[in-house]
């Protein structure tokens, strides 16, 4: 493991807009307040373990070597390391951290099935495949964003925060934009 390193803008903006969308989707789902901004910033958090990567990973044009698969599919175990042990409004981050690829079908990442991947992971997951399929995409169609979603409910994904989601698709989108538009206004951030 190397030093950490900051994040790459793009890995931050998206860390940003996940946690954005997790917000919202967690307002949505009937969350209280201080749960939604628990999830917030657990969201905030869920990608630090590639600060522990190297960065060449990132920037390469070139599939990923085996090694490299197995280097980036640690980011979670490392994000929960790092974050291990905080006794702060964090406590669940590392539990994000190292769950947000778990699928409730067991392939994900760990093979964490359904209820044994934390609530609040579920959630954050939904947020990431979205902006995966939005936001980091240079196109991409709302019908093939949704049909890909829907694919996903139930096997990959928790059906209802797919739905509920979808049915709050043009707001979640509002909501990504926004964080884009913020940071291109403060690039200090």
């Amino acid at each position: 493991m190397e030093f950490l390193t900051p994040l790459r803008r793009e890995e931050q903006l998206h860390c940003r807009r996940v946690s954005a969308i997790s917000k919202l989707l967690a307002e949505a789902s009937g969350a209280s307040a201080p749960e939604a901004i628990t999830i917030s910033q657990s969201a905030m958090f869920h990608d630090i373990g590639k600060s522990a990567l190297p960065q060449r990973i990132f920037r390469s044009l070139e599939p990923l070597s085996q090694r490299e698969q197995n280097l980036l599919r640690a980011h979670t175990s490392i994000g929960k390391e790092i974050l291990e042990g905080t006794e702060t409004i964090l406590s669940t981050a590392s539990i994000v951290a190292y769950q947000h690829h778990e699928h409730l079908d067991g392939s994900g990442y760990w093979g964490l099935r359904g209820p044994e991947i934390h609530p609040h992971a579920k959630l954050v997951a939904v947020a990431d495949v979205f902006d995966a399929l939005t936001f980091r995409k240079a196109q991409w169609k709302a019908a093939d964003v949704q049909r890909s979603l829907e694919q996903c409910a139930g096997l990959q994904l928790d059906a209802e925060l797919v739905h509920l989601l979808l049915s709050n698709f043009r707001r979640m989108l509002d909501t990504g934009q926004s964080v884009n538009a913020y940071s291109k206004q403060n690039t200090h951030l």
